[in-house]
């Protein structure tokens, strides 16, 4: 199954609004979480633009990935 970035995008910010300020970088964290396993890193590059959730998901994603890369090259 494929979905557009776009929609994903739309998708989010009208489901964010029902979810309480104190509780949205959580809900983007899991989001994302479940998105890298059908997006690739530049559709999830491009589904971090929706907001400021989102982009820190999305780099805290890469850093935890890296990280996990750097632990098995020693």
């Amino acid at each position: 199954m494929s979905i557009e970035v776009d929609v994903l995008v739309e998708s989010y910010t009208i489901l964010k609004q029902y979810i309480p300020v104190k509780e949205r970088q959580e809900a983007a964290d899991n989001l994302v979480s479940m998105l890298v396993d059908t997006l690739s890193e530049s559709q999830l590059k491009e589904f971090s633009v929706a907001d400021n959730y989102t982009k820190r998901a999305v780099q805290e994603y890469s850093i935890d990935e890296d990280e996990d890369y750097d632990d098995y090259e020693e």
